[in-house]
């Protein structure tokens, strides 16, 4: 379950940045303490070589994805509509920055938004959860327009009870290594984006690296969108049955989707939709997980509902594997799931508004 994954993802060891440690650390603090006179790249450097710290595990060097142009200070709150635009890229988030309940933070298209890139492992690992780089947003924040920005790195999160509560909307949007945080109590939306380890953080044995649901609060969605987006060797979401989950390209799921208990009263139809995504599973990924969703709450034999799961391509068509990747009442194991994922007929192949697979000559297990 998604509780204990996260659980684990709180056991760090030393030797695996994870794009932020705790105190004083960063993900930089993986690597091997060093005199600052030997730190000799800058305040930042884009070769996990010169990543350095002084003896007290202080960062000296930072490894970044790109050198920043402007450093947003830990603290920093954003009280105004405000716009990070590509003169200032790429942003560098040293901490924590706030957006206000009655500002807006826009971030422009061809803009760079990043924080502490995660150092390589030497050995085995278990990543971090970042506590640095994070964007609380307690008022909206808008990401991307019709070009591409980016988000490396980064922590979007709303779900803070003191400090969050805001609108989110990601479109036309790469993000690596970000997590992204979501209350299902405020609208989201996420369309034409790619993701690439999303919510997620990495585990390193015998050199192989794999992923695991890595959030302190896994997205949680209600009356939001997801579409046209691309998510590979990323963690999944939950969502109720108003959310409409479309024309996604799924590659290597760290974990299943999950359907919330949370239909419309007795005689309403539920008013998202879940078509047209493809779910694919390579067979050169090391990730273990194959199920791509499953009901959670109490069953309930007076009031099962079925989720119209329907014209999703699974990567296959053998119905026999398609139905071990769902998990609902129909598995009568205890405790016993509620609802019904209804998934046939599924899809002999992708929607053509689906975003391509770009792993395409792997094939699909």
């Amino acid at each position: 379950m998604k509780a204990k994954l996260v659980a684990m993802t709180s056991v760090a060891l030393a030797a695996c940045g994870g794009g932020g440690g705790s105190g004083s650390n960063n993900a930089a603090s993986a690597t091997p303490a060093r005199t600052p006179a030997a730190c000799t790249a800058g305040p930042y450097t884009t070769d996990p070589a010169k990543v350095c710290n002084d003896p007290n595990g202080n960062v000296v060097t930072a490894y970044v994805y790109a050198l920043p142009t402007t450093i947003i200070p830990d603290g920093t709150v954003i009280s105004a509509d405000t716009t990070w635009s590509p003169d200032g890229s790429p942003y560098f988030i040293a901490g924590t920055v706030r957006v206000a309940k009655g500002a807006t933070l826009t971030v422009g298209d061809g803009t760079i938004v990043e924080s502490f890139k995660p150092v390589p492992c030497a050995v085995d690992c278990i990543g971090q959860i970042p506590t640095k780089g994070i964007i609380d947003v307690a008022g909206a924040m808008n990401v991307g327009q019709t070009n591409q920005a980016q988000l490396l790195g980064v922590t979007v999160s709303n779900v803070d009870p003191q400090t969050g509560g805001g609108l989110v909307s990601i479109q036309h949007t790469l993000l690596q290594d970000a997590f992204v945080q979501v209350s299902n109590a405020a609208a989201f939306s996420m369309t034409y984006s790619q993701a690439y380890r999303l919510n997620v953080t990495p585990i390193v044995r015998a050199g192989v690296t794999t992923y695991q649901a890595g959030t302190n609060g896994y997205p949680s969605f209600s009356n939001a969108t997801v579409r046209y987006n691309t998510f590979v060797d990323s963690a999944a979401f939950a969502f109720d049955p108003s959310v409409i989950v479309q024309n996604n390209l799924f590659i290597n799921m760290v974990d299943p989707l999950v359907l919330i208990n949370a239909f419309p009263a007795t005689g309403q139809a539920p008013t998202g939709i879940a078509k047209n995504n493809s779910f694919l599973f390579k067979q050169s990924s090391p990730n273990l997980n194959r199920t791509v969703i499953e009901s959670h709450g109490t069953y309930d034999p007076a009031a099962v509902h079925t989720l119209d799961f329907s014209n999703n391509f699974w990567g296959l068509t053998d119905t026999t594997t398609i139905q071990n990747r769902v998990r609902d009442s129909t598995n009568t194991s205890n405790p016993r799931l509620p609802n019904v994922i209804n998934y046939a007929p599924p899809a002999a192949s992708p929607d053509p508004a689906t975003p391509a697979d770009p792993q395409s000559g792997t094939p699909n297990v």
